[in-house]
């Protein structure tokens, strides 16, 4: 099938354990169709987590140079490890390989599986974030409401004892509230593996962004589709540039 590069968007090996990006490709793998090779590689530098759009921002450079590097190296697709889809628009611009968010994927699916989206997150709350997102997807009519856990990514990467329960209970909410199908609205959660058995306990399909992202590489791939130029158009590298200010 192809090479997909999984690219983390925190130094996770740091964060959680020097096993935890290995932990993660043998799920990939697992998942993955016969004759697809995946490969997860962590940004050479980052914050903790991404909670917020300054962390966001702070990572983005990395992304877009580990996922150059994965053309360079013979990667057929790149998919981005996290929700909020960081610095997406700056690597499609950047290579020519096809590159995934998994949010964007995960959203895709669920809107063939449900009309009234409800988005699990992390933390105490969702401030706003989920629903922008589909906004700028230009679904936010299908968007039923986004619940947070109280936990943050990094309890969920650590995989707190009580972590599948609370994800459970928040879910529960987000269908209270009018959701006919759920996503995962974290990576770290969605490592956990929770989908099967929260779909059949809550009966509704829960996505999980990991698989739809994986999934929708594969597809790339196997059509021989890759991002427009139309509306990406490919940006030359150009050198940075220092202010002299810093140089006095």
């Amino acid at each position: 099938m192809g090479r997909i590069l999984y690219h983390l968007v925190a130094p996770l090996d740091v964060v959680v354990g020097p096993d935890e990006p290995a932990r993660r490709q043998a799920f990939l793998a697992r998942h993955a169709a016969s004759g697809t090779e995946v490969e997860v590689r962590t940004p050479a530098q980052g914050r903790e987590s991404i909670e917020g759009a300054w962390d966001a921002v702070t990572v983005g450079p990395y992304l877009v140079d580990g996922i150059c590097r994965a053309e360079a190296d013979g990667f057929d697709a790149a998919i981005i490890g996290c929700f909020s889809d960081p610095a997406i628009d700056a690597a499609k611009e950047a290579v020519s390989i096809p590159v995934v968010g998994a949010g964007a994927a995960a959203i895709h699916l669920a809107l063939q599986l449900g009309d009234r989206i409800g988005i699990v997150s992390p933390g105490p709350g969702d401030p706003g974030r989920s629903r922008a997102m589909m906004r700028a997807m230009g679904q936010e009519t299908h968007f039923a409401a986004a619940r947070g856990m109280g936990l943050s990514v990094s309890d969920l990467a650590r995989a707190e004892e009580d972590a599948l329960d609370r994800i459970e209970t928040t879910a529960r909410d987000c269908v209270a509230e009018g959701a006919d199908v759920l996503l995962l609205g974290c990576m770290s959660m969605a490592f956990l593996d929770p989908t099967p058995a929260l779909t059949e306990r809550l009966g509704v399909p829960v996505v999980n962004p990991v698989v739809a992202a994986l999934k929708t590489a594969e597809m790339m791939i196997a059509h021989r589709l890759t991002q427009s130029r139309a509306r990406w158009p490919r940006a030359d590298a150009k050198p940075v540039l220092h202010t002299a200010a810093l140089h006095r």
